[in-house]
């Protein structure tokens, strides 16, 4: 015997935790671990949340503040004589890195679109005015300033725009300083080859260091944003997976608050209030998801679509608080007659559906005898006695061969359960090809207005 549904229909057999898991292996595994240490991350296209365009036009505002700060400074510095040095090289490389700046984000807000090949052009951008000042501005011994100022526009870069532009500032910088250190030392200035090579190294540990954090609070933000985008199409099947080593920075800490808000979410989102089975939204989840596993190995699957008979006279003659108490019954009553592993549901007013994975037709039909029998047996409890109750199925099962077979599934359903009302209500009906009530168009024929008798036969639609 099977209990109600769970709020969440799991995605597999495995456990929801399992299933997670082994996607994220699976995303890792397709990236590589180096790709994933750069940012990489399968997840982000999908998501795409981020206009890159948008990001660019943010910045150009901060590049501007910075450039003005920084040029500012060191022209104060050289007027008022702390540092020797000609100010010209400020004058001319700050108001052109500014207009190219001014170009190339004027040329991106008109486009709304900048391609990854602008972003590694804006890069080298940042770089070259970096060094081109460094360079005309200051003595060789003071050449490591260079490298402090790329860390800022590595900042601006695999915050937003991910490791292609982040290796860009990088692979820039450091070929960058050793063709400025290799100038210095052509034209007499004496070099410790050494030093210089322990400065480059360290540098590049604080770069990859700082792209490596960047890059896995990237990864994981993607997956939380990826995990609310499916709750918003109502699938709360996977957690959030906290990463093995990983300190519970305030991402982590995001995740755990999903986790503990996830079972309520879906049960308020996937489930009926009344009878604590699933709802519309939740059964159209639970069927994508047996259908997507059916498909993969050609399996059958059947649809019970259950409507109770005759439900408004009682909702008439005892009440709507008694039809609730009905409901609620009838609910556990459903869940208690199927199979484990059925998921029931309630779709409507009075209208249940029961889905049977991995049944074909003759075990859909004893199911779906076995429930009626279980309801016209049962009394059902009100504030005014008890009372009995019938109810009408139809039945359809098809060897799944079609992830889009749901909703074929769900009309031959109705259909049946339309043609078991006709037939006089507390029975059961298999469809079949060529089977159809009155209440639905004939299956695969032309729709034609009705023509006028001349002693029409009222013919109103079971309830």
């Amino acid at each position: 015997m099977s209990s109600t549904p769970p709020a969440v229909p799991p995605a597999s057999s495995e456990p929801a935790s399992s299933t997670a898991s082994s996607d994220n292996r699976e995303s890792e595994s397709s990236v590589g671990p180096f790709g994933a240490m750069l940012g990489r991350s399968p997840l982000a296209p999908r998501v795409g949340l981020l206009n890159n365009a948008e990001i660019v036009v943010w910045q150009a505002s901060r590049r501007l503040t910075i450039s003005l700060v920084i040029g500012a400074t060191a022209v104060l510095l050289r007027l008022t004589g702390v540092v020797s040095g000609p100010v010209w090289p400020i004058f001319a490389i700050v108001p052109g890195y500014l207009g190219v700046i001014a170009l190339l984000t004027v040329a991106i807000e008109r486009r709304q679109h900048v391609s990854r090949q602008m972003l590694v052009v804006l890069a080298l951008t940042d770089v070259a005015a970096i060094f081109g000042t460094v360079a005309l501005v200051t003595e060789p011994a003071f050449y490591p300033r260079a490298l402090m100022l790329t860390l800022i526009a590595l900042q601006f870069t695999q915050m937003f725009f991910g490791r292609s532009s982040a290796i860009t500032v990088v692979l820039g910088s450091t070929l960058g300083y050793v063709c400025l250190v290799a100038v210095a030392w052509h034209y007499g200035t004496p070099v410790k080859w050494i030093d210089e090579i322990w400065l480059l190294a360290l540098y590049l540990l604080v770069a990859l260091n700082g792209m490596a954090l960047h890059a896995s609070a990237n990864r994981r933000l993607t997956a939380l944003v990826d995990l609310f985008a499916a709750a918003q199409r109502g699938d709360f099947s996977r957690p959030f997976v906290e990463e093995r080593g990983r300190e519970p920075d305030g991402i982590t800490l995001l995740g755990r608050s999903y986790n503990h808000l996830r079972s309520e979410l879906a049960s308020m989102v996937m489930n009926d209030p009344l009878t604590g089975c699933l709802n519309r939204r939740g059964f159209d989840q639970a069927l994508d998801q047996t259908i997507s596993r059916a498909e993969r190995r050609s399996g059958y699957l059947a649809v019970l679509a259950i409507d109770i008979d005759h439900f408004k006279a009682i909702n008439d003659s005892v009440g709507h608080l008694a039809g609730d108490a009905v409901l609620r019954e009838l609910a556990g009553v459903l869940a208690r007659s199927s199979r484990g592993g059925d998921i029931v549901a309630r779709v409507g007013g009075e209208e249940f559906i029961i889905l049977l994975p991995d049944a074909e037709s003759e075990t859909a039909g004893v199911v779906a005898e076995r429930v009626r029998e279980a309801v016209k047996k049962h009394a059902f409890r009100t504030g005014r006695g008890m009372i009995v109750v019938t109810v009408s199925v139809g039945i359809a099962c098809e060897q799944v061969t079609d992830v889009h077979a749901g909703r074929a599934l769900r009309a031959r359903a109705d259909e049946a359960l339309y043609v078991a009302k006709r037939l006089g209500r507390n029975r059961v009906v298999m469809w079949a090809p060529g089977i159809r009530s009155n209440a639905t168009p004939p299956w695969n024929v032309a729709i034609h207005p009705p023509r006028a008798t001349p002693n029409p036969t009222p013919n109103p639609t079971p309830s």
